[in-house]
This record gives C-alpha cells, structure tokens and sequence, in this order.
C-alpha cells in the first residue's frame, strides 16, 4: 500500500470541502476532479485504514468504478464467486457459493466482487491522483460556519501545528458515523441499537485452510463463526457472533479469536497466527433526520448506519457520492439551486430501505443459525435486491414520464463507423448528459447539449456517434419498439423517453436540469 505523501500545500478557499478520505469522500473527490472542480478533500487520520469493515463490491458500484475508470483494477485484484465451505466442528459437510454469487450479463455487465475496503480504498487514491487530486492527511475540522455565500471550516493539523480557516462554496462531510461534520451542522441521527447482536471482529493471518473458500461454521449454541479470505492479502476476515445471553462480551484479542476457534471449529492443525485489526462490533441502526443543513451535506455513514448484512452499507455511501458529485458540479456552473434539493430526495429513501433490509437480513440468518439450520442462514443475506441494480427514483423531480428514473442498462453494439464491438456504457462513461436516439434518423449533436448516440438496427448504417444494435440487445434491454429519445443523466438514471420528433423538449429538460 502506498503511503500518504505530505503536503505542503494549504488552500484557503475551494468550491468543495470534502471531509473524510474513506470510500464515500473518495469517490466524490474522483469525480469532482474529473469534471475540473476545485475541491479540498481532508482526512483527520495521519494514515489510510487498513480495517477490511467491507468487502464486497455490488454490481451497481462496479458501474460507478467503470465510469470512473476503476472498474478493471477491482476485478484484477478482487474475486468472484467464492465458494463457502460449512463445518459441523471439524468435518466439511458441503461447499458451494451461497453469498455474493452471480455472473454478468448483456444489460449487467458486473457480477458482485470480493475486494476489502482498504484495497479499493487504494484503487480510488489512485485514480485520484492520476486527476491530479491530493488528500491532506491529519487535517481535522473543529468548527463550520455558513453563510448565504459558503462555508468557513477550521482546520487543524496536529496539535503543534495551528489552525486555518479554509473557505468554500459547499462542504461535505463523508466523515463516518461518529460524523463531526453532522454534529457541527445540527443534524440529528435516531434509530436503535441492536443489543443482541454483537460480533467479534478481526484481520488475522491463518496458516492450515485453504484460501480458495469461505470457512463457515453454526451452530445453535454459538451462532456464527467466518474465517473470509481478503484477496490480494495475506489476511482473513474473521467474524463470530456473540451469544445473546453474554451480557459483557469479552474485549477482542488473539488470545480470544484462538479460544473462539478452537471451540467452534475443532479443526486440527489451523493456527492463527496474528491480528492485523480487531474490533467489538455492536450494531446501530441509525439514520441522519436530513442530509443537508444549508451549504452542508452528508454522505456515506455520517447520514446512515447499519447491519452489515447485505454488504450494503460502503456500496450506499459511494452512490451517494456518485449521485451528489454531478450535482454540485452543475451547482457551481449556473445551475438552479433547487438540484441540489434532490440529492436527499432521491439518496435519504435509499438509505432507509437499506436500513430495513439489512436488519431484516441479519436477524433471519442469526434465527435461521439457532434454528440448526446453517444452509438457509447464510443464503439469505443477499440476492438481486443487494446488487443495488434495483435502485430507483421514479417519484424525483428529475424524472419525468414513464419508464423514467430507473438504472440505464449496458448492451452489446458494433460502431458504425470502425466496425468495432463496443458497449453502451463505454459512451456512457465520462462526466456529460447522454442522450441516445432509438430509431432511423440521427440527432445533431449540439456544442452546449448532451452526448448524442443513435442507435440502429440497421446493419448498412454509417457515420459517426452511431452504433448498430446487432443483435436487438440494446433495444430489449431498453424496451424500445419505435423511434424513441432517451435522456440519460451523469449518474446514469434515466431522466426521460419520449419520441423522436419531441427533441427540443428532451433538450429543454435537460438544460434545466444541470446540463
């Protein structure tokens, strides 16, 4: 892992203050550099987390790391597919990939990925400073005010070194559930606290199991026990569930985590060997009553905390990145003020269907595992609700008409110019408006309007910003029958569809829209 580099030099004024440099504050900075705004991304620790607190990618944020060119790297170093080997005590009773499992297709090109959040953490530092973005590290905000014009924030760095007052049009605060950011903006989190259902939690390095699969015990007595391999790493994620009826969990140690295996597993020759991070783990439920005071905003887990179960809860507070970003950007270049309203109209439900569902989730597998019944316990945790793909916003007002506010599918096409195979989403990718044009005739491309593609059934057809439908994929995916305009937002969310000769009010929309 690359260390963090210092940095000596300090802004004091920016358009966007972002606070926290985990995923959340990473992806912004990603794509707010992309589309040349200026920002201040600040991180209060003086080094990168190496806790894998997640470690699975779900097909919707792969779709985000591919429009921000990430999306190769993950799969490189991340894993598909794994299989979970299940144990009574020491002897193996069945193998088979119950979690996360899938493959992609035409519309869907991503399957769930297994990739601890410090290794992705690093593929998004990357990619940041391939735009030319930095993180200040053990930089710390201790107090925001607002004005009708922006923020003032002071940052410390160190004890020895002082504060500064750093000026900016808007700040976010991406600074996790213990969020100084919310707190300093007056914003209130409520939710509950889930008693009995506490967990021990750890990175260790093992030597005796393979490294091919999950090992995963249950049991009526003790709940769960996991030992995950983190690929691209030496270490495991180690996980065991804390009986309900122990009202004072033992603080976790190595000592611990080789007593709690030796109890539940019983595997001859299996040692753990050291810990890299440990953690009492007890879980909250809680969500942010707003997520924006003013020029302040949330994202990720300064507004929603949650059950792990799912894998939703770093896959949510990218999206919330994702969805925020090309809105302060069209902030700041004119557009209407009431946009950025939208960001918590459309993420703040999503967050709370997470909520539900995650708690729904983990407390069915802890039932099923006392039950006896292993199988079903861990098999519920995901299915397609998980992968994000469902993820709507048909009641936004950025939605308009039917089939409008869903996911824009990918499809196989051929480019009618080289012949080339090419994809939906690699013109899709990038910071801009799309706008595809289903039929006979192309759309003029504009300076000041969206991308334009036609795409074609016709295999004669030519010329450029055209692609040719092959094989229909892209019009089934899009249930297009006729010649039909489709407006794609920077997010990739269908804004609009409506027919080809209603062009000038598709263009309308979408100037009044951030374009």
């Amino acid at each position: 892992m690359n260390e963090p580099t210092p940095t000596t030099a300090n802004p004091t004024t920016t358009d966007v203050l972002i606070i926290g440099a985990g995923p959340t504050g990473l992806t912004l900075a990603c794509d707010l550099a992309r589309r040349g705004i200026s920002f201040l991304l600040l991180e209060r620790s003086t080094t990168p987390s190496n806790a894998s607190r997640a470690k699975t990618i779900q097909p919707r944020t792969m779709e985000v790391a591919d429009d921000l060119g990430v999306a190769g790297r993950v799969l490189t170093q991340g894993r598909v597919n794994v299989p979970t080997r299940r144990y009574d005590r020491e002897q193996v009773v069945s193998e088979a990939v119950e979690l996360a499992g899938g493959a992609h297709t035409t519309d869907a090109p991503y399957p769930p990925v297994w990739l601890s959040q410090p290794r992705f953490e690093q593929i998004l530092r990357d990619r940041l400073a391939e735009l030319g973005g930095v993180i200040h590290w053990g930089s710390e905000v201790t107090d925001l005010q607002q004005d009708d014009d922006g923020v003032a924030a002071t940052v410390t760095a160190g004890p020895d070194a002082g504060s500064r007052t750093v000026r900016a049009r808007y700040a976010v605060g991406a600074d996790g559930g213990r969020s100084t950011v919310r707190a300093l903006a007056g914003i209130d989190m409520h939710g509950v606290s889930l008693t009995d259902q506490r967990w021990h939690l750890g990175d260790v390095r093992v030597t005796g199991l393979s490294r091919h699969c999950q090992h995963l015990w249950t049991s009526k007595e003790d709940g769960l026990l996991s030992l995950f391999p983190l690929p691209g790493t030496d270490l495991w994620q180690f996980q065991a569930s804390i009986p309900a009826d122990q009202a004072e969990p033992e603080e976790p140690s190595l000592e611990l985590f080789r007593r709690i295996f030796a109890e539940r597993a019983t595997v001859p020759g299996v040692v753990i060997q050291d810990v890299a991070w440990l953690s009492l783990y007890r879980i909250n439920v809680v969500l942010a009553d707003r997520y924006r005071s003013g020029r302040i905003l949330l994202a990720g887990d300064a507004g929603h905390i949650h059950s792990p179960a799912g894998g939703q809860g770093m896959n949510t507070g990218i999206q919330d990145a994702y969805n925020l970003g090309w809105k302060l950007a069209a902030l700041l270049d004119g557009a209407d003020p009431a946009l950025l309203d939208t960001y918590e109209h459309e993420r703040r439900p999503v967050a709370r269907n997470v909520l539900d569902d995650s708690t729904t989730r983990l407390g069915n597998v802890m039932r099923t595992a006392a039950a006896g019944d292993g199988p079903s316990a861990q098999q519920g945790l995901t299915d397609d609700r998980t992968t994000g793909l469902g993820i709507a916003y048909t009641d936004s007002p950025l939605t308009h008409g039917p089939g409008a506010g869903v996911r824009a599918p990918d499809a196989p096409c051929r480019d009618a110019d080289t012949g080339s195979p090419t994809r939906l989403f690699d013109l899709l990718r990038g910071p801009q408006w799309t706008l595809l044009s289903f039929g006979s005739h192309a759309v003029q491309q504009t300076p000041d309007g969206p991308r334009t593609i036609r795409v074609t059934t016709d295999l004669t057809a030519t010329g450029a910003n055209t692609v040719i439908d092959t094989d229909d994929l892209a019009h089934h995916a899009y249930q297009v029958t006729g010649d039909e305009l489709v407006l794609i937002r920077p997010d990739g969310y269908i804004a609009t569809r409506r027919p080809a000769d209603d062009l000038a009010a598709v263009l309308a929309l979408a100037a009044t829209n951030g374009l």
